[in-house]
């Protein structure tokens, strides 16, 4: 029993550090990118390679057109680009290792269906590729099927990782990201 409830730890472990690997990889390109990066507001105080999310992404959350409600649930929204010096949202991503997918989801069609102008917003689940079919699966739903307004993309972990340090080179804008997301049409 001890040994099982050891084993549950320590894979605990391995998942929250891939869930912070990913949104550092994630504050690294957006910031190489040329924007501002916000990270969830919980996870502010975690750290990857020596770097403090707090030391590399914005003091904080930048003012938006939303009740106080709506924002408690957008600042968890795991990464957010802005241009910078704006609260122009560029892109959103929820990074979905072992929660639920259907919470990120609604956080992400939270952010967009409640701001006024939110159109150009691109927004991703990250996941690792065991995930895929669920992903799929949940972008599939006819509530999001229906709604136009919504349009999410989905990153595999693995993608990702490959391509993140040829994407901080190369990228010139968000767009780079298309080249690895993919859509579960």
């Amino acid at each position: 029993l001890l040994q099982k409830r050891h084993s549950d730890v320590q894979a605990e472990v391995e998942e929250e550090g891939m869930h912070t690997k990913i949104q550092y990889l994630l504050v690294k390109i957006g910031r190489s990118l040329g924007y501002d990066v916000a990270v969830a507001s919980n996870d502010r105080m975690k750290s990857y390679e020596n770097d403090n999310f707090s030391s590399i992404t914005l003091q904080e959350f930048p003012v938006l057109e939303m009740s106080d409600e709506v924002k408690r649930t957008v600042t968890l929204i795991d990464v957010i680009w802005f241009e910078k010096n704006t609260n122009k949202i560029v892109c959103a991503f929820e990074v979905e290792k072992s929660t639920s997918i259907y919470s990120g989801i609604l956080r992400l069609c939270d952010l967009v269906l409640t701001l006024p102008d939110s159109r150009g917003i691109k927004l991703y689940l990250v996941a690792p590729e065991q995930r895929e079919r669920e992903v799929v699966a949940q972008l599939k739903r006819p509530s999001l099927a229906v709604n136009r307004d919504v349009q999410i993309s989905y990153i595999l972990f693995s993608e990702l990782c490959e391509h993140c340090n040829s994407i901080c080179k190369l990228g010139a804008d968000h767009t780079i990201m298309q080249k690895i997301a993919r859509s579960a049409g």
